[in-house]
């Protein structure tokens, strides 16, 4: 159950008041009722000395009759119940009573030589010793008893308490009504209005202001405290707003700069594409014509022409060959980027399979020892550019591996971080340090002696760095001469990861340890 601020200030303001009212009461009850009690026993000890001064010489005479008289007179006050004079032993020399009183008749008196006093509910009873001189000594003759009535002190006290009672009830009744109006006024209503003026800064009107910041208390400060944080949003809203229009307008700028250099970009592809296929075509046909009429002059001047005419003749031929071979690899570089091939699972083990099947012939006659390690993965790539990468990476580490005994080369796996690492080792002649960037350019090949006898184009590498970094990866060797050499590819994991429903884990992958040429 929810308690309201009011409800609860009501609550404390009541409990605080009733306590102090009731502790106000109860203090002076107390005062007032010791005042009245002091009063009646003063009263009544004005009377008991009287009367023990009376009684005195009657006692010293044993003049009874004179006692008794002195004991009726003060009986008959209205404020006396029981009146009693005693000698030395104890004895009742006179008494009197107006009314039954179960602690006068009968009642058991201390020694006469000794004062006593007794409070009961209704009545106040004191007892005083008689001294008298005898000779130069004073010795007690007896004793003087007196029970008072204090009915009417009791009913002025019962009344007195049934009008405070009556004061507090009526002072917490009438407190409520007025501390409900004044705590709805002074603190309920402020409160609510920084309450609401809070949601509807919630809400994001930073615009909202209290009517509370002329007080000068607490309510006020935490109102201009508000005030002041709604301020500052606003002023900090005012310049979001302002950098949010000119970071739109710089967006809405660049995104048209961008669009334009994408299009000039695309452009730019379309006219090199253009230009690659007219190239291949103007280039490649006059070659194709070179050719076919250097065949057809060895055809049919063969018996006529010398052995070096038809040397030059198989050169050319052999050189149109090589030509148009570097045009196709040209205008297929320039395709990786402009038509990317449709992806799917591609297998890496199976892959690595597939290339030591076809490259099966070169690597008997070379006796090489191919060794593929577990473990390949599976990943979403475009199958015939990976196997692009790595025919290009296995094709030039037969040719520049040579003839020579343990040669070997090592295909390896692992995953590092977010990145996929493929590994292709050879024990061959390796390469120069200056020459490990240069390599991954199209027509730059390393010049190193062990390379120079080795036929190539020097396209291979550029097509696997091209390819790589289509999966933001890239592609870079560690080799050093004499000591073999190293190709690391490198994809991302993200590049490389196909529609979830599509990924089986689960699916059986082949795998193979090695194949060697037998």
């Amino acid at each position: 159950m929810r308690i309201g601020l009011q409800v609860k200030s009501i609550l404390v303001l009541a409990v605080v008041v009733l306590a102090t009212t009731a502790s106000g009461g109860w203090l002076y009850y107390a005062v007032t009722s010791n005042v009245l009690r002091q009063n009646d026993r003063a009263q009544v000890e004005k009377l008991i000395g009287g009367l023990a001064i009376a009684a005195e010489p009657c006692i010293a005479q044993q003049d009874l009759q004179a006692i008794q008289k002195l004991v009726k007179d003060l009986a008959s006050l209205p404020s006396i119940r029981y009146v009693a004079v005693v000698d030395a032993g104890g004895k009742t020399l006179a008494s009197d009573q107006r009314f039954f009183h179960s602690g006068s008749a009968g009642h058991t008196y201390p020694q006469p030589s000794l004062s006593y006093e007794l409070q009961r509910p209704n009545s106040l009873e004191l007892g005083r010793p008689l001294v008298v001189k005898r000779g130069n000594e004073h010795v007690v003759a007896g004793g003087v008893r007196l029970i008072a009535d204090t009915t009417d002190t009791n009913a002025v006290l019962m009344r007195l308490h049934r009008e405070m009672t009556v004061c507090a009830a009526t002072v917490l009744i009438t407190l409520i009504p007025l501390g409900y109006l004044l705590v709805w006024r002074v603190m309920v209503v402020p409160v609510r209005n920084l309450l609401l003026a809070t949601r509807r800064l919630s809400d994001g009107d930073f615009s909202v202001r209290t009517t509370t910041t002329q007080r000068n208390d607490e309510i006020g400060e935490l109102a201009g405290s508000f005030d002041e944080m709604a301020e500052h949003l606003y002023e900090s809203q005012s310049q979001l707003r302002s950098a949010k229009d000119s970071l739109e307008r710089k967006v809405i700028e660049r995104t048209g700069e961008l669009e334009t250099a994408n299009r000039r970009l695309r452009e730019e592809m379309a006219e090199k594409e253009d230009f690659l296929r007219a190239v291949s075509h103007d280039l490649g046909a006059p070659l194709r014509n070179i050719a076919g009429m250097a065949s057809m002059i060895a055809i049919k001047w063969q018996a006529q022409l010398p052995e070096e005419a038809i040397a030059k003749l198989k050169r050319i031929q052999a050189n149109v060959e090589v030509e148009t071979g570097m045009i196709r690899e040209l205008l297929e570089l320039s395709r990786i980027k402009t038509q990317p091939e449709s992806r799917t699972f591609l297998d890496f083990g199976t892959l690595m399979q597939e290339l030591a099947d076809s490259f099966e012939y070169e690597l008997k006659a070379q006796n090489i020892h191919l060794e593929v390690a577990p473990g390949m993965p599976r990943l979403y790539v475009e199958k015939n550019r990976m196997r692009q990468v790595f025919q290009n990476l296995l094709d030039n580490a037969i040719k520049y591996i040579g003839h020579r005994p343990n040669a070997r080369i090592q295909i390896q796996y692992e995953r590092r971080d977010e990145m996929h690492v493929f590994s292709v080792a050879d024990n061959g002649p390796g390469i120069p340090a200056e020459d490990h960037e240069r390599i991954f350019h199209v027509f730059r090949r390393s010049p190193s002696t062990a390379t120079a006898a080795v036929t190539g184009k020097g396209v291979g590498l550029a097509v696997v760095k091209t390819v790589v970094a289509n999966y933001e990866g890239r592609v870079w060797v560690q080799s050093a001469p004499g000591n073999g050499s190293t190709f690391y590819v490198a994809l991302s994991v993200f590049s490389t990861e196909g529609p979830q429903e599509r990924l089986d884990e689960s699916a059986p992958r082949q795998e193979f340890a090695s194949h060697t040429a037998g």
